[in-house]
């Protein structure tokens, strides 16, 4: 399953922030499918990443829930989208 995980941090956290990140390393089995270091402005960054299920990409992001605000959204595209609903 696919995921978007967007996440935001306040500009006093931002030295924190790039620290964690350089020392971070991947929890569970979990793909990065775009560059985790996409930024979206000045302190807005995304992922999308491929996982089993939704627990695995929330274990990724705990560590950093005191200095990010996260949002993590299934992905589903149109190709994988027409094969379920042929199955129905």
């Amino acid at each position: 399953m696919k995921f978007l995980i967007t996440w935001s941090w306040k500009g006093t956290d931002s030295k924190e922030v790039s620290a964690r990140f350089r020392e971070w390393q991947p929890v569970g089995d979990v793909k990065f499918l775009f560059p985790i270091h996409t930024l979206i402005g000045a302190r807005k960054a995304f992922a999308v990443t491929e996982g089993t299920d939704i627990e695995t990409m929330a274990k990724n992001v705990q560590p950093w829930t005191d200095v990010c605000k996260y949002e993590i959204s299934p992905i589903i595209d149109s190709r994988e989208l027409m094969a379920l609903l042929a199955e129905e």
